[in-house]
């Protein structure tokens, strides 16, 4: 794959300056951009090099990139702990403000996990027009994802009889009273869990997208897609969305304990996509 050059930046936000990396399109005199929403905590840092590859195949095709760090993530301004719910919506809503400044026509969102949940509650809170609406891996129900982040806290405690043994019901309590969790290295602030366990993607609409496309990976080598994600497909085609759905094989690159690569994703992506 050609390298293209990569212009690391800053972007002004109501919390702080946001990091981004912007890779421009190979095709001049194009103003068609995908902003990637990305995933959340650890799973965010195992997809970065799959992001980049992505992004390189997006701008091979005529779109340029944004990959944005949320507030109080990556690079940008603000600690973990900082981050709430709203900051990141935000945070994406500087993104295409800073878009429209450069003269970009054409936004496409691209998530990855729950950054897709992040995604649509941001169709659902917003009004800027979305060209597409880009889905890998797509969390749907926030609540299941964070007791299954939630269970990480658990599974530590176990392995140390001396800390005191807890439930995921003891955990959602603490947060729904506002206190603060850390969990696998994370402090979690309360504005932003509470309000992810309340999203659930089928109360979700997508209006103002033109197209959405929804690629899932399958540990099995006749991959069909999952009845939760199928299930949604359908629902977003009864609503009069315009809505395509793939799955193949693959590992699970968010959650690998080593870095795994799945080209077959990123050619039919682009391919898909552009």
């Amino acid at each position: 794959m050609a390298q293209h050059k990569v212009t690391p930046l800053f972007i002004s936000s109501e919390q702080g300056q946001l990091f981004a990396m912007y890779y421009p399109s190979s095709v001049e005199n194009t103003s068609k951009c995908i902003v990637h929403v990305p995933a959340f905590a650890e799973e965010m840092n195992k997809s970065r090099h799959m992001v980049a590859m992505q992004s390189s195949a997006f701008t091979e095709r005529g779109y340029s990139v944004l990959v944005l760090d949320l507030f109080g993530t990556g690079d940008s301004q603000g600690g973990f702990s900082e981050a709430t719910w709203i900051s990141w919506l935000q945070s994406i809503e500087a993104a295409f403000v800073w878009l429209d400044s450069q003269g970009v026509e054409s936004i496409s969102l691209w998530g990855v996990r729950s950054g897709v949940l992040l995604a649509l509650d941001f169709l659902q809170q917003y009004t800027y027009p979305v060209e597409k609406l880009i889905c890998w891996q797509p969390v749907l129900n926030g609540e299941t994802f964070m007791m299954q982040f939630l269970r990480l806290r658990i599974a530590s405690a176990m392995m140390d009889k001396d800390i005191p043994q807890e439930k995921t019901s003891d955990l959602r309590r603490q947060l729904q009273e506002g206190n603060c969790l850390e969990v696998a290295g994370y402090m979690l602030n309360p504005e932003l869990v509470n309000p992810i366990m309340a999203l659930k993607a089928r109360k979700l609409n997508v209006l103002n997208v033109k197209q959405c496309l929804v690629f899932e990976l399958s540990a099995e080598s006749e991959a069909t897609i999952s009845v939760a994600c199928d299930q949604w497909v359908n629902l977003l085609k009864e609503q009069g969305c315009k809505v395509l759905a793939f799955t193949m094989q693959g590992s699970s690159f968010w959650a690998a304990q080593e870095m795994v690569n799945v080209p077959e994703l990123i050619d039919l992506t682009a391919l898909k996509v552009c």
